[in-house]
């Protein structure tokens, strides 16, 4: 972690010293982030890039394979990540194959290098401040939202009976940049995620709409504070939240329109990922995903008849699926000119978080209401039927189906599959086929929590292993 901050300490002093637009002042040398405006730029991050690359953890729960992997050769060859990711083995030294993590660096980085400065010198900036009050409030809900992507990475999810105890990650809050964060344990992570939603909340100077998808609003604050509820178990107050974020967005990506384009060959998927209306907060490893991603077969199973990505369009290929990772079975996704949200937020989160919420409170008609919303626009009408379910474990199952190939290629199937396993009411065991052999991953797989890297543990001894 010291190494990681020190890091960002030099990024720091770039934008401060190294252009010349902050440099170009008397007195010269003066550090210009105590000005609202330079604060409202630092606030400008495009969150894209390795630290948003979540393909290992999509690889895990076989949603996929990475990219340019032959997989039949990775399985078969030396010891490594993704040899021991693709056969399930809770006996390969993952940590010791980990030296560096692009997630774990770059998220914190972002933490300190920009949340932190924002939150620390916003008190001190002179200029708007009404715009400084925005940009504070932002600022916290980054913090909790990048936090809470690394803890449900790098320790168990949530569970009321021991998140007490169970080892959690760093909460980075200052930027004393030479200082050693110790990890806390889960539920002071989640302490802290809690109290960051509400000093950004309260503060009461976050947009409706702002500027880009890019930049945070009331709607994905709002969201992200529900996302943390809800893997608390906390459904009551999760369902309050995400009705507060579905105020300023309730938009939903809909694929009937293609049916309207013949041939079929012409439905060509196209999103503009920065101004799609559906997404809340954007970010992603690569503006093209998910193309070029290769759908195990297993995933694809989850599919409904009549699926319009699937059945009425030639998205998916299966000659490139086999050209990238060969395998004959697993089709590629080609579109390029589509820009998904994989590490993001959209309004499908909000509603299926709002499903799950409504089903988990006895309010199955009203779940099963919203997890339909999300089906009648991604079926063709000759094929669609309304779901009804008449006890929670038949709406969770339609939930968790639907679910999956909504959130396919992302990192919050990971997130979600790994929360319902450690509750041990919804839990899922996976297995993949490769070459006629099967690979199977429990629900209570050590390989759900990912290493820390020797990068960071070289430098902070509290770093101790989740699993």
């Amino acid at each position: 972690m010291k190494k990681i901050l020190s890091f960002a300490a030099i990024i720091i002093l770039t934008l401060v010293f190294g252009c010349a637009k902050y440099t170009d002042i008397t007195p010269k040398g003066q550090n210009l982030l105590n000005r609202a405006s330079d604060l409202d730029l630092l606030m400008n991050v495009n969150f894209s890039g390795p630290a948003y690359d979540y393909l290992r953890q999509t690889m895990l729960i076989n949603d996929n394979y990475l990219l340019a992997d032959n997989v039949p050769n990775v399985i078969s060859g030396v010891q490594s990540v993704n040899k021991i990711l693709l056969t399930y083995d809770e006996t390969g030294d993952r940590a010791g194959l980990t030296a560096t993590d692009s997630r774990y660096e770059g998220i914190y980085a972002t933490i300190s290098k920009v949340a932190n400065i924002v939150i620390t010198m916003g008190d001190q900036a002179s200029g708007d401040a009404q715009l400084i009050k925005q940009l504070k409030a932002e600022a916290y809900i980054l913090r909790a939202f990048l936090h809470y992507r690394l803890v449900n990475i790098y320790a168990k999810a949530y569970d009321p009976a021991t998140a007490a105890t169970d080892g959690g990650i760093p909460y980075v809050k200052d930027i004393v940049f030479d200082k050693v964060n110790d990890k806390k344990t889960v539920k002071e992570v989640y302490d802290n995620l809690l109290a960051d939603l509400d000093a950004g909340i309260s503060a009461e100077g976050l947009l409706s709409t702002p500027k880009n998808s890019m930049r945070i609003g009331k709607g994905f604050a709002y969201g992200v504070k529900a996302q943390v509820l809800l893997s608390m178990r906390n459904y009551p107050a999760a369902l309050e939240a995400v009705n507060e974020a579905l105020k300023y967005n309730s938009t939903l990506e809909d694929h009937r329109p293609l049916l309207a384009i013949n041939p079929i060959s012409a439905r060509t998927l196209s999103r503009v990922g920065i101004s799609a209306a559906d997404n809340i907060f954007y970010a992603f490893g690569n503006s093209f995903d998910p193309s070029i991603l290769t759908a195990s077969p297993e995933v694809l199973t989850n599919y409904e008849a009549g699926n319009i990505i699937k059945d009425r369009t030639e998205t998916y290929n299966y000659l490139y699926g086999q050209l990238y990772v060969g395998l004959n079975n697993s089709p590629a996704w080609l579109a390029i000119n589509y820009q998904g949200n994989s590490a993001g937020m959209t309004v499908s989160d909000l509603i299926l978080m709002k499903a799950e919420c409504l089903i988990r409170t006895n309010k199955i008609n009203e779940g099963m209401d919203e997890v339909n919303k999300i089906r009648i626009r991604r079926i063709d009408p000759a094929n669609y039927v309304t779901l009804s379910a008449t006890t929670e474990a038949q709406a969770m199952g339609y939930l968790q189906k639907t679910s999956r190939i909504e959130f396919i290629f992302t990192i919050r199937n990971f997130i979600n599959i790994k929360r319902w396993n450690r509750e041990g009411k919804y839990q899922q065991t996976i297995t993949r086929t490769v070459s006629g052999k099967t690979y199977t991953l429990m629900p209570d797989s050590k390989l759900y929590i990912f290493p820390f890297p020797q990068s960071a543990t070289q430098f902070n001894e509290t770093l101790s292993q989740n699993y």
